[in-house]
């Protein structure tokens, strides 16, 4: 694992080295397959924070791990093996395998689908978004803009009332960066 971790290490500029070592467990653990390669595929503060960016390099693309830093400094994320799409009026999917999370780097803690529904949704005019009423959602462009959104939904840790709407008393927050990455299982 230590290559995959150097790998990711060398490209995020999310995460550090002890919360990759969270993150791939879960991942490892929920598909119950190894890492063999990561890919990063998109990162906002270059790829341009537009949804229409998003979906050009990540659509059509199973098994995404989405790093977000927030105004005030705060670290979060998801994973879903559901591949994204561009949706023209949104839909929402739901996650059969219940392998899709949400997390906090911060609070180091994982965030588990309560059902297999609302997973994620599907959205031209959004980025990724995780969960009903989106415990984590990106619509227009976060990195200029306050519409980056946490909210208790779909989502949450060991029944903890709060789920990633603990960070912000806000519902509507700025992304200072996002990025996104593919893994690929032996």
């Amino acid at each position: 694992m230590n290559d995959k971790l150097d790998e990711l290490n060398n490209k995020s500029v999310i995460m550090n080295y002890d919360e990759r070592n969270m993150i791939f467990s879960e991942i490892e653990n929920k598909m119950n397959k190894r890492i063999r390669k990561i890919k990063k595929l998109y990162q906002a503060t270059i790829d341009g924070g537009d949804p229409i960016n998003f979906h050009s390099k990540c659509d059509n693309i199973e098994n995404t791990l989405v790093l977000i830093k927030s105004e005030g400094l705060r670290r979060f994320g998801g994973f879903t093996p559901i591949p994204w799409k561009s949706s023209e009026n949104g839909v929402w999917v739901n996650d059969q395998s219940s392998n899709s999370f949400v997390f906090s780097l911060d609070k180091k803690k994982i965030y588990s689908l309560k059902s297999e529904k609302n997973a994620v949704n599907h959205n031209k005019n959004s980025g990724p978004c995780f969960g009903f009423g989106h415990d984590i959602g990106i619509v227009g462009n976060p990195i200029k803009e306050n519409t980056l959104f946490t909210h208790q939904s779909s989502y949450n840790y060991k029944g903890d009332k709060y789920s990633l709407s603990e960070y912000d008393g806000r519902n509507q927050i700025k992304a200072l960066e996002y990025e996104v990455f593919q893994f690929i299982f032996f």
